[in-house]
């Protein structure tokens, strides 16, 4: 058996002025420094240590990654960046459309406008954090950071039965097994308000 501790980033600049931040950048806030804190707090605390540790190749994720882990020898992926959303980037939140409520997200809603459709990004995710999971060592313990959206379709995509969670706060964790070819997901903590937000 493998685990995977899977992070949404910390609080960013875009966040802050509620913008569409998808395939583009904006540095972290001090919160956002903050956030991460807590989180390599809680990390500390459970005694929890990562064999490697991954990140989206966006800014925001790999300031992330350095600072819960301490580390500096981050692995950067493609793979786990988060959705493009196209001629609507950087643009305010409240020009997006409304979400399916089956969780299949936004859809094809962006591709008209240069964008990832969401069922992409699903398919990408579970191909990228899955050949991750693949290459490791039996009894690897592995933190991976990216991004709220791509987070979402990941565990919709690679649970059988996946929780109905909407949102994601900043710094999240999920923590997943991987055993056999199969993802599980034990639960969702947000470090910053110290609660967990799912536990199966």
């Amino acid at each position: 058996m493998k685990t995977l501790y899977l992070m949404r980033h910390g609080q960013t600049r875009f966040n802050v002025q509620k913008r569409i931040q998808g395939a583009s950048d904006s540095p972290l806030t001090e919160l956002g420094i903050e956030q991460a804190r807590k989180a390599r707090q809680f990390f500390a605390d459970q005694k929890i240590s990562f064999d490697a540790v991954y990140a989206s190749t966006q800014e925001r994720a790999g300031d992330t990654a350095q600072i819960v882990s301490g580390r500096s020898d981050i692995i950067r992926l493609k793979g786990l960046k988060e959705m493009d959303f196209g001629s609507y980037e950087a643009q305010p939140e409240y020009l997006n459309p409304p979400l399916h409520k089956d969780g299949t997200g936004y859809r094809d809603a962006f591709v008209f406008f240069g964008g990832e459709d969401t069922m992409a990004v699903r398919r990408r995710m579970v191909e990228t954090v899955t050949n991750l999971m693949e290459g490791l060592e039996e009894g690897s313990q592995v933190l991976a950071v990216s991004h709220g959206a791509a987070i979402a379709q990941f565990f919709r995509g690679a649970l059988e039965e996946a929780p109905d969670v909407r949102g994601m706060s900043n710094c999240a964790i999920l923590k997943f097994t991987y055993d056999q070819g199969q993802f599980d997901m034990h639960y969702i903590y947000n470090p910053t308000q110290n609660e967990y937000i799912y536990r199966k």
